[in-house]
Order: structure tokens, then C-alpha cells, then sequence
């Protein structure tokens, strides 16, 4: 443990990484809990059809932005000034978004919100680098981590029975009184954890050249397009699911959460899977294990759902094994495409995220543009970015030992 570290006391430790776990939430509930009311939104708001996933795209592009800004800015500035800022632009986001009158202005609304929740994922990774040593790092990472696994498990439900009570604009203040939980735990127990003595001066050419050098590395460029690939079926899914399930299927809206949290609990098998068996198999053979099962399952999702076979079956079972493959893909894609960068782990790091969330951005507008009333554009999409992750492992990757 840093010196920083050990001023802290075990249960000030454990309180702290349950507020940076929170924190680091903010984004996956601005995403998953309102998700449910996609379809009331877009039928209250009078949108054009499938316009209610524009808001989704919106946030992706916002947490986009928002990875690239806070971690040079809290490496200058401190993390908890950051930290603070942030949340508050969350805060403001999410009560515009109660007022909005249109579709267009809650598109604004949401970018302005998920500005705000990127804060939360990168400061909170820099915080823990800040104070602990590598095992009380990882487990402290880990609690984290997990924070990621149970909110979407629980959101969807909660913002499901929220939409069916009060309405879908109850879910936007549920979301705001979290990010107010978070401003004020952050103001009562987060300490500054940067000394000012190692602050950094940002400057635009060490980032464009750091960028430069992680983009020219095969094994790094590799890894990140295998991984982002591989996230983008999941916004993919997030984006088509609602309707899919809610309006094809007629899943009521407060069960769209279970099935939803049938998916990440595939993840969670693939995490505790990979966990047994990547010291012996190694990360890279363990990213093109997960590479194959998105692929197979996007092939299968795409036949079922193009001829029409087996229901609602066809679109859960392709869906639980294309989405579980990220208990494989994710953890071994960015520990590939971090490891020949040890003095640029977070540069490294935020790039992917960039990546990740702009791609999300981008399929997420293709789910509207292309919205039929059916479920074939989900699979069509998902189906292309899958072999399209698997073929970025095979063309960059599958010449090295692994």
C-alpha cells in the first residue's frame, strides 16, 4: 500500500471503495435503468420510429468524450476537483432530462448527462492507483468491477416497475438522486489522493503521440478492436432489445429486466470461468475462446431470427452466449492491449474506452436508421460486429504464440 494507503484505516478503506464503486456506476445505470422506457418515451415524446435509440447513442458519445477529457485533466488538476465537477454536470444532466418536452431536447440532455457519468469509471481506476499497492489494487479494483455486474442485474427491474408506477420521468430522477448520493458521499469521505508535487502539465502532443504508439503496436491494436468489437454487439443489443422484447414479443415492461439480467448473468459464468482458467491457458488463448462464442452466437442469432424459428427462444439463447462472451473478451482484451504499454496503461486504457463508447454511438444510430419493426437488424448488426471482432483477432493476433 502507497503512503497515501496506509493512512487509511481498513474500515475507512472498505467505505471508500463502496463510494468509488457507486461512483464508477454512474454510467452503466444512466444506461441500463432507463432502457425499459425507450418504447413509452418514443410513443410520448412523438418521435420518428426507433428516434428514442438516438438518446442512447447520445450517451455513448457523451461517455465517448468524457473518457478522453477526465484523466489528463485529474492527472493536472487533481482527482477529487474533477471528481466533483463531474458529477455535478451528471446532476444537471439528469434534471434537464426531467423537463424535456421533445425527443430532440432529451437527446441534448442525455449527452449532457453522460459527460458527466465518465467522470466516474476513469477517476475512480486513477484513485485506486493512487492509494494501493497491486493486491490491495486488485481487490479493490475488483469491488468495483463487481459494482458493473450487479447494477445492470438490477437496474432494468427497478426502472421496469418505475416507468409502470410513475412514469418513465421517475427514472431520470431516481437517476439523479443517485448522482446527488454520490456528490454528497464524495464531499463527506473521498480525500484528494494526487499531490500537487506529481500533477502533470497536459499537453496535446505527448497524448497524440502516445496514441500514435499504442495504435502502431500490433498486439495492442489487436486487442483493442477484438474487444470493442466484441462491447459493440452489447450496445447493439441495448439499443434493439427494448423494442424487440417489449413491442415484437409482448414482454411486459417491468420483466424486460429479467431477461436482460439473464445476459449479464452469462458474463458473470464467462468472468469466473476465465478467472480459473487464464493463468494456465493465457490471455490471448482466452480472448479467442471468447471470440469464437460471440461469433457462433451471432451466426445463430442471425439464422433464427431470419427464418423465424423458435420465438422469443431464438433471440434469447444466441443473445445469453453473443453477450456472455464478454466474461471472456472483456478482461483479456484490455489487459492484451495494455500490457506492451506499462508507462501508458491509462492512456491505453482511455483510448479503448473511447473506442468502445464511440462504436457503441455509432450501431446504436444504425439500430434507428435502419429500425423495420422486426428483429433483423439487430442480428444482421450483431452478426457483422462479431466476425468482425473475431477477424481482428485472427489478422492481428493469430500470428503469435499463444
Amino acid at each position: 500500500m502507497s503512503e497515501n494507503g496506509d493512512e487509511l484505516s481498513r474500515k475507512t478503506t472498505r467505505g471508500l471503495t463502496l463510494i468509488l464503486g457507486g461512483i464508477a456506476a454512474l454510467g452503466a445505470a444512466g444506461i441500463d435503468m432507463y432502457l425499459p422506457s425507450l418504447p413509452t418515451i418514443e410513443m410520448e415524446l412523438a418521435g420518428e420510429p426507433g428516434a428514442s435509440q438516438l438518446t442512447l447513442s447520445a450517451f455513448f458519445v457523451g461517455l465517448a468524450v468524457g473518457q478522453l477529457i477526465y484523466g489528463p485533466a485529474s492527472d493536472a488538476l487533481g482527482r477529487r476537483k474533477v471528481l466533483i465537477w463531474g458529477i455535478i454536470l451528471y446532476c444537471f444532466g439528469g434534471l434537464a432530462c426531467l423537463f424535456v418536452e421533445t425527443i430532440e431536447q432529451l437527446i441534448f440532455a442525455r449527452l449532457i448527462q453522460a459527460l458527466g457519468a465518465a467522470v466516474g469509471g476513469v477517476i475512480a481506476r486513477a484513485i485506486v492507483r493512487d492509494l494501493f499497492s497491486l493486491d490491495k489494487a486488485a481487490q479493490a479494483q475488483s469491488f468495483i468491477n463487481l459494482a458493473f455486474s450487479i447494477t445492470p442485474l438490477l437496474a432494468p427491474t427497478v426502472g421496469g416497475y418505475l416507468l409502470i408506477l410513475f412514469g418513465w420521468r421517475s427514472i431520470f430522477l431516481a437517476l439523479l438522486c443517485f448522482g446527488l448520493v454520490c456528490l454528497i458521499a464524495l464531499f463527506l469521505r473521498v480525500p484528494e489522493t494526487l499531490p500537487v508535487e506529481r500533477r502533470k502539465t497536459f499537453s496535446l502532443m505527448f497524448l497524440i503521440n502516445s496514441y500514435r504508439r499504442i495504435l502502431s503496436n500490433r498486439q495492442s491494436i489487436g486487442c483493442i478492436l477484438t474487444g470493442v468489437f466484441a462491447f459493440a454487439c452489447m450496445f447493439t443489443y441495448f439499443a434493439a432489445s427494448p423494442y424487440i422484447y417489449i413491442k415484437i414479443f409482448g414482454v411486459p415492461e417491468e420483466h424486460y429486466g429479467l431477461l436482460f439480467g439473464l445476459n449479464v448473468i452469462g458474463i458473470i459464468i464467462g468472468n469466473i470461468i476465465n478467472t480459473r482458467l487464464v493463468l494456465r491457458k493465457g490471455a490471448l488463448v482466452m480472448l479467442r475462446v471468447g471470440s469464437v462464442i460471440s461469433a457462433l452466437g451471432g451466426l445463430s442469432l442471425f439464422i433464427a431470427i431470419a427464418n423465424n424459428l423458435f420465438g422469443i427462444y431464438g433471440v434469447i439463447i444466441p443473445l445469453f452466449f453473443v453477450i456472455g462472451s464478454l466474461g471472456f473478451i472483456g478482461a483479456n482484451a484490455i489487459a492484451g492491449a495494455l500490457e506492451p504499454f506499462p508507462d501508458l496503461a491509462g492512456t491505453a486504457a482511455s483510448l479503448f474506452g473511447f473506442l468502445q463508447m464511440t462504436l457503441g454511438a455509432f450501431v446504436g444510430g444504425l439500430v434507428s436508421v435502419f429500425h423495420d419493426g422486426t428483429a433483423l437488424p439487430m442480428a444482421i448488426i450483431i452478426v457483422l460486429l462479431s466476425f468482425m471482432g473475431f477477424s481482428s483477432y485472427l489478422f492481428f493476433l493469430c500470428s503469435r504464440k499463444v
